[in-house]
């Protein structure tokens, strides 16, 4: 049985680090708007783009980002691989099953969001919002980014 202390000890030796940002987004002015949003926050948080879920899998799977935590956020309707199907193959595959996922779309379907919910998705934002409510929903994901500790 391992001791509380133990725990609080493998917790404080253990190193926060930022995570990277893997936005999954084909709209530019979507992609334009959140990295206006992570320039104003101010935090250097590593971005990357993919432009759909097949180009977000081949990052992910890649050797260079095999050590590097990610966060994604993506969105749900994307020609190629969509963003449903990007989250299906991602909780699919063992070594990316425990991604942080967040959807950032332009469905407020019910089922969209069931769907989601169902791959144990961290959270469902919705694109039509006033612009600086959702600048703060961004900015919601970039604090995650910088606080929480995710395993490597």
């Amino acid at each position: 049985m391992i001791e509380l202390s133990q725990l609080s000890c493998d917790f404080a030796r253990s190193e926060r680090r930022t995570a990277h940002l893997l936005l999954v987004e084909d709209d530019e002015t979507d992609v334009l708007f959140v990295k206006r949003c992570l320039a104003k926050y101010g935090a250097d948080i590593p971005l990357t783009i993919a432009r759909d879920g097949a180009e977000a899998l081949e990052i992910l799977r890649s050797r260079e980002n095999a050590s590097h935590t990610h966060v994604i956020l993506t969105d749900l309707n994307m020609p190629g691989v969509s963003g449903h199907e990007l989250i299906e193959a991602i909780r699919a595959d063992a070594a990316l099953a425990n991604s942080v996922i967040f959807v950032l779309s332009s469905s407020r379907l019910t089922g969209d969001i069931r769907r989601c919910y169902g791959f144990n998705i961290a959270g469902y934002l919705t694109k039509q919002r006033p612009p600086r409510e959702l600048e703060k929903d961004i900015m919601m994901i970039f604090d995650y980014c910088t606080s929480v500790h995710l395993p490597t």
